[in-house]
């Protein structure tokens, strides 16, 4: 495989498992060219979050230097069998950016990416910060509404993007309340939403994750669905490919299939990330 895996997670965050070195090791056995290290930011510096088990989430503040100093080694030590790409995965949360650019912005040099994401809802006038894709909350999608998260998350995305603070460079699983299959009722609506979201991180000139790590939850399906990714072939939004592995194993999950489906809609080439910078490998 001559293209890469940009969305990683290890034993780091708390909910996945293997050591970086494991998933770099199985990257090499399967000649990919690139793996991107992207663990889960911190959550504990942020307000608003009492509900959400955050310490199983991600890793935590004291972690970042021993995360990137580990990360900078394997980058050396495996120079000659693969390129590793040093990021994060990143959660927006509306009107807390200088919270997160204190404990940012210091180390953000070190990173070649930034995987913008959203995981977390807090409705106004809601009963709190919620983990949407975190099946310990199913009760909150029956609460709101499935229609309603579906508009309330793109309209998150929607403030992610055009927040100025907010600094990011990919963004993640698009679609991803489709996790646990739930469907909406007004699918026009959430549509237009949808199609509001994608106009607007064209104009940001970010990229977009196909992430196969869907194809491995309920809804059977990559992140996003085949339609979205007609609509980003459109916009021309450039992607890449990221199997969300959470096991050395899931690592370039579908990645064979998810190509030929790219290349099928029209894409010919896929982002690549060095030093926050983006250029292009064919496919």
């Amino acid at each position: 495989m001559a293209y890469g895996d940009w969305h990683t997670h290890n034993q780091g965050c708390k909910h996945a498992v293997g050591k970086i070195e494991e998933y770099v090791k199985i990257a090499i056995e399967f000649k990919l060219k690139t793996i991107g290290v992207s663990d889960h930011f911190p959550y504990e510096f942020l307000n608003d979050i009492e509900r959400i088990p955050y310490e199983e989430y991600a890793i935590a503040l004291p972690e970042i230097e021993k995360y990137l100093t580990t990360s900078e080694e394997l980058k050396e030590k495996y120079k000659q069998d693969i390129t590793v790409r040093i990021g994060f995965e990143i959660d927006y949360f509306k009107n807390q950016e200088s919270a997160l650019n204190t404990h940012l912005n210091p180390i953000k040099k070190r990173l070649d990416f930034i995987l913008g994401s959203i995981h977390i809802l807090n409705f106004f006038n809601g009963r709190g910060a919620w983990g949407f894709d975190d099946s310990r909350f199913r009760k909150e999608y029956e609460y709101y509404g499935v229609d309603a998260v579906y508009l309330f998350y793109y309209q998150s995305i929607q403030k992610m993007v055009n927040s100025d603070k907010f600094d990011f460079d990919i963004i993640s699983h698009f679609d991803l309340p489709k996790k646990f299959n739930d469907i909406p009722t007004d699918k026009e609506k959430v549509y237009e939403e949808m199609m509001r979201t994608l106009e607007q991180i064209k104009k940001k000139g970010v990229a977009m994750e196909i992430n196969t790590g869907g194809l491995r939850k309920d809804c059977k399906e990559q992140y996003p669905s085949v339609q979205i990714i007609k609509e980003m072939f459109f916009l021309d939004i450039p992607v890449l490919l990221g199997s969300d592995a959470h096991r050395p194993e899931e690592i370039a999950w579908k990645f064979d299939k998810m190509i030929e489906i790219l290349k099928r809609i029209g894409y010919s080439e896929l982002a690549h990330y060095h030093n926050r910078k983006r250029t292009f490998i064919e496919i």
